[in-house]
């Protein structure tokens, strides 16, 4: 090393379950739209406990909001927590989470007049351009049969017309609907790609059987949390913007942040907007592939779908060593455009600590979930590399935390067994 690192500190006992989703599948509010990426409510209540200041004091911010956990649990707390989420989907799923002015009986009146519109056989009028949406002469695979895709798009319909006079429904409404899209659709998740289903040519389903779907979690999931759901003191859906956290972050105020929690895309050449890119093109939050060009150029630069331009190097001397590793390997590069992208992950990561530098206060902390890559038997060490940005920035780093050991994939494999998941905890100086 270069500088003085921080020793890496095993937290596996406390993390290997907090910094995954799946301890939220079935909580209230979370199971509306379960969240496969990012970590739990636990890891976000287990920072904010070690603060040692009023909780209700904090200000926070998560610039990486996903699927809201961080402001969520602050405003459960009483805690004022600023977040920003890129993709227009997941910023639904946020704004539909943190709405605390729902009403049970409104709600339930909402969803009879969707279920009358459907049973009395309404037609959607929607063009959805997705190429490989339904069954045509020149696609072996696609991801919709007909009555599926014709059902789906009618829910939406019906939703859009009852949410015109009852507005505030909208999101809550479009994520329950966004959480079926794949359930009938002839892909799965597998991680954050879509995989085609066995036999799923020959898997169909009835009308009926989608829009019972559909109505059965909004009646059994969403309304059964609305019950029991209790305004706070806070309301962070205030404090949230959809948008690209590059350039929102210039709009706090300086000096003004006790606490910064995150997970950033890991650097592993996905484009996290493909995990969501059913939901965005059946939801019209895309509707032509000039519009998730213009999305996927608002994203961290952690995939190879944009070809970015060149970058300058950010000042780590790991990540120089790295590269010069990674390119004995360039005759077998899958993407020209591989050192461009680690090159610029790491440099937004840079650009928004040395933004965060004045928006935290003196002493205020940053805890940034995120685990290494490997390129061509080439680990990438992404937290010791973001340590050496920050302390370059004037950052005290003030421990790693081994959060749990994550197994490569198969092709991998015989290169490198495991990488490290790990949570970084920086600490900003006066």
């Amino acid at each position: 090393m270069t500088y003085n690192a921080a020793k890496i500190i095993d937290w596996s006992q406390n993390y290997s379950n907090f910094v995954s989703a799946n301890r939220n599948k079935v909580k209230s509010i979370n199971r509306w739209y379960p969240i496969l990426e990012g970590y739990s409510n636990a890891f976000v209540e287990s920072v904010v406990s070690e603060q040692g200041i009023n909780q209700s004091d904090l200000v926070c911010l998560d610039p990486f909001s996903g699927g809201g956990t961080t402001p969520l649990v602050a405003q459960n707390i009483g805690a004022k927590c600023y977040s920003f989420e890129v993709s227009p989907f997941m910023s639904q799923v946020c704004r539909a989470k943190l709405r605390q002015d729902y009403h049970p009986q409104e709600f339930q009146m909402i969803v009879d007049l969707i279920r009358d519109l459907l049973e009395k056989g309404i037609q959607h009028d929607f063009q959805v351009g997705l190429k490989t949406l339904t069954k045509k002469t020149s696609l072996k695979k696609w991801l919709y049969h007909k009555t599926t895709y014709t059902s789906l798009l009618n829910i939406r319909k019906a939703i859009d017309i009852i949410t015109t006079e009852y507005p505030k429904y909208h999101d809550i409404l479009y994520v329950t609907l966004g959480s079926i899209l794949v359930n009938f659709s002839n892909v799965y998740r597998d991680g954050k790609a879509l995989r085609y289903r066995d036999n799923w040519n020959k898997k169909t389903y009835k009308k009926k059987q989608i829009y019972e779907a559909f109505l059965d979690k909004c009646l059994n999931s969403v309304l059964l949390d609305i019950n029991s759901l209790k305004a706070g003191n806070i309301s962070n859906l205030e404090y949230f913007s959809n948008g690209d956290c590059r350039q929102l972050i210039d709009n706090l105020e300086n000096d003004h942040l006790d606490l910064v929690i995150t997970s950033p895309p890991y650097l592993n050449s996905r484009d996290y907007t493909d995990s969501h890119m059913i939901e965005l093109w059946m939801l019209g939050h895309v509707n032509n592939y000039d519009e998730v060009r213009t999305l996927r150029k608002k994203t961290m630069r952690s995939h190879v779908q944009i070809k970015w331009e060149d970058i300058p190097l950010p000042k780590s001397k790991i990540l120089q060593n790295r590269l010069i590793d990674i390119m004995v390997f360039e005759d077998k590069f899958w993407n020209k455009s591989i050192p461009n992208m680690i090159i610029g992950y790491f440099s937004d990561i840079e650009d928004l600590l040395f933004k965060l530098k004045f928006k935290l206060k003196g002493n205020g902390k940053i805890y940034i979930n995120v685990a290494n890559s490997s390129y061509f038997g080439v680990v990438i060490e992404t937290d010791r590399i973001i340590e050496e940005l920050a302390i370059n920035l004037g950052y005290i780093v003030k421990e790693i935390r081994l959060a749990r050991k994550i197994k490569t994939s198969s092709q991998q494999y015989g290169e490198v067994k495991w990488l490290r998941e790990s949570v970084i905890v920086i600490e900003n100086t006066p």
